[in-house]
């Protein structure tokens, strides 16, 4: 039966998409497009692809920003992260766009990041977040904003 199969790839996916079709590799996707199948289609044909998912941080611009004081959140693919381990609020010494290549997977839980030389804190998505000290909105900026942030808290 020839007939038209349209897949989806989100807008927050990370790369293009390659889509295939019985193994095959049959199109690849951009973000935010959809991918039309357009051929004859037989009994137990498989469509299969990996939604290549990625970090993204968006600086905070909401109405408790605190000039100087950068907030960020965190998203992996769609799923916004939140930090915790701190007893006070999240503060991390390094410029923004540094983040993400510091951050490495926590062996044996899925979703959940660690940052390269801090061992304080650790990112996992805000929907596993349950009784902890958290926010998805830490404070991200260079050594020098930082030390006055410390200020700040006392």
């Amino acid at each position: 039966t020839k007939a038209k199969i349209r897949v989806r790839v989100p807008a927050w996916a990370a790369k293009a998409m390659p889509i295939l079709v019985n193994g095959v590799p049959a199109a690849i996707g951009q973000p935010g497009t959809y991918v039309t199948l357009n051929r004859r289609w037989s009994e137990g044909d498989t469509i299969t692809f990996t939604l290549p998912m990625g970090f993204k941080l968006t600086r905070y611009e909401g109405i408790e920003r605190n000039p100087g004081h950068e907030r960020y959140a965190l998203e992996y693919g769609p799923i916004l992260m939140a930090i915790m381990g701190g007893k006070q609020e999240a503060v991390l010494a390094m410029q923004p766009e540094k983040l993400i290549a510091k951050l490495h997977p926590k062996a044996g839980s899925p979703l959940h990041f660690t940052i390269a030389g801090n061992d304080r804190y650790e990112f996992l998505p805000y929907w596993q977040i349950q009784n902890e000290v958290f926010t998805c909105f830490p404070v991200i900026g260079p050594t020098e904003v930082m030390d006055s942030v410390a200020e700040s808290c006392k």
